[in-house]
């Protein structure tokens, strides 16, 4: 298949959708209302650290907007909303925690930090899977 023909396929507004809510749920999971507090300390973040928010606003667009067209070529375009929820299930666990865990053991990161940064990829894009099923 022609990489025209797989992207002529895709649902853009689902996908545009999906990449404002993982800034959504980005917000509320590294908010002190769940995880933000103890993934601030398990990064060490001091809080006069000064840090260039265009940029990484703007690059985690991009990474997520690129992940969610891959999710959506991997998902396909005769998907269900379960459908959807699977394969953002499996990307996120199989191909990204795993990835993430590999990087975390080698950086001597901890448990917790790898729970609430996997987490988050394993929520957002079986939730994002869902949406493209769906749409």
């Amino acid at each position: 298949m022609e990489c025209f023909d797989i992207l002529s396929g895709i649902n853009w507004l689902a996908i545009i959708v999906v990449t404002v809510f993982s800034f959504i749920l980005g917000a509320l999971w590294h908010s002190p209302v769940l995880f933000g507090k103890i993934w601030a300390k398990e990064i060490n973040r001091d809080s006069n650290q000064k840090v260039n928010f265009k940029l990484i606003f703007g690059l985690s667009a991009l990474a997520n907007f690129a992940t969610i067209v891959a999710l959506a070529v991997f998902i396909g375009k005769n998907a269900t909303l379960f459908d959807g929820f699977l394969k953002g299930l499996m990307v996120s666990i199989f191909w990204v925690s795993s990835s993430m865990a590999v990087t975390y053991l080698f950086a001597s990161r901890s448990l917790k930090l790898f729970l609430i940064d996997a987490g988050f990829y394993v929520v957002f894009l079986s939730i994002a899977g869902m949406v493209i099923g769906l749409w």
